[in-house]
């Protein structure tokens, strides 16, 4: 009797333990599950926060996929076009920006000062997700601060290429696309504007003016793109040789006061940017000042060679251009 009842006893033990087993290997299996399920949950997680976007030099970053606090510390208008306000930009961009002001969208962007030596102390306040600079030399210190990609005009072959590159960088592919339909379509209006009231052959020049010398505005700067390249009206032969001739110098883009009848084309278009300078002897005596075939333009919404401003800039030459010669 007593062998039966030991042969029981060591039955039912072996039972709880292999069930105790059982249970502990449930557990453990679950508890792995659960870990499983939150590495996934981190990636998923990952993946919907973040993208990886490759800028304008080649570099692959991870970049936040929908960023809320960016700083461009040069190409303002391009990030502004595609439906981002940024939180900050630098000196000239914000004080000779005007065109983009109503673009702002009742926002403050704050001064970082000039776009070479900008306040890494005033960024790193600002506590930004992006930072987007014109330079490679600046991707050092700017990644110390948050993600950085470099975004640069000269890398693009014209308006559509350079909005659709920062609309992909920005994940704002479809604002992209209604800006440059929207652009493309004012600058044809613009152009037939012109085309209905300027013969063919008919010059025009765009200069600034200093105290001891004329710059000579070509297509491709600041003013030049609206016109010339969307309004396509025509410099005058003299001035398209010397643009020839500089190479993209724009210091042999200069001229003196003294020859400046040799460039003067029908008309003449001055950007003015408040420097002083009295005008000589030389340049009263032309026909077009004589004939109030002179057209001055304000330089601070002539400054930036964005698109949002060059498509302003554009409209707004062709309306002053347009009146001007309604008077003659």
């Amino acid at each position: 009797m007593n062998k039966y009842i030991k042969k029981s006893i060591w039955v039912m033990l072996l039972m709880s333990l292999l069930l105790i087993m059982g249970a502990c290997g449930s557990k453990n299996e679950d508890t792995s599950q659960e870990q499983e399920g939150t590495n996934d949950d981190k990636e998923s997680t990952t993946t919907e926060t973040t993208r990886i976007v490759t800028d304008s030099v080649g570099r692959e970053v991870e970049v936040p996929m929908d960023p809320q606090r960016v700083i461009v510390d040069w190409d303002l208008g391009h990030v502004l076009a595609v439906g981002v306000v940024p939180v900050a930009s630098t000196t000239k961009v914000i004080g000779y920006g005007e065109f983009l002001k109503e673009y702002y969208q009742g926002q403050d962007i704050v001064d970082l000062g000039n776009e070479d030596a900008v306040s890494l102390e005033t960024a790193t306040s600002l506590k930004p997700d992006l930072i987007i600079t014109f330079a490679e030399k600046n991707i050092e210190q700017y990644e110390k601060i948050a993600p950085t990609i470099v975004f640069s005009t000269d890398n693009y072959d014209g308006v559509e290429a350079e909005i659709t590159a920062i609309g992909e960088m920005l994940n704002h592919q479809e604002d992209a696309k209604k800006f440059i339909a929207d652009y493309t379509e004012r600058a044809k209006v613009a152009e037939e504007k012109i085309k209905a009231v300027i013969p063919e052959g008919i010059t025009f020049s765009l200069f600034t003016l200093s105290e001891k010398e004329i710059a000579v505005i070509p297509s491709g700067n600041s003013g030049g793109d609206a016109m010339y390249d969307l309004l396509k009206l025509t410099a005058p032969t003299s001035i398209q040789k010397l643009i020839e001739d500089s190479n993209g110098d724009w210091q042999k883009q200069r001229i003196s006061w003294e020859i400046v009848g040799d460039y003067v084309g029908d008309y003449v278009g001055i950007l003015d940017y408040d420097q002083k300078y009295e005008t000589t002897s030389t340049w009263d005596n032309l026909d077009v000042v004589k004939n109030n075939k002179v057209i001055t333009f304000d330089g601070k919404y002539f400054f930036s060679a964005d698109p949002i401003s060059v498509i302003n800039q554009a409209e707004h030459m062709a309306e002053q251009i347009i009146e001007l010669v309604h008077k003659q």
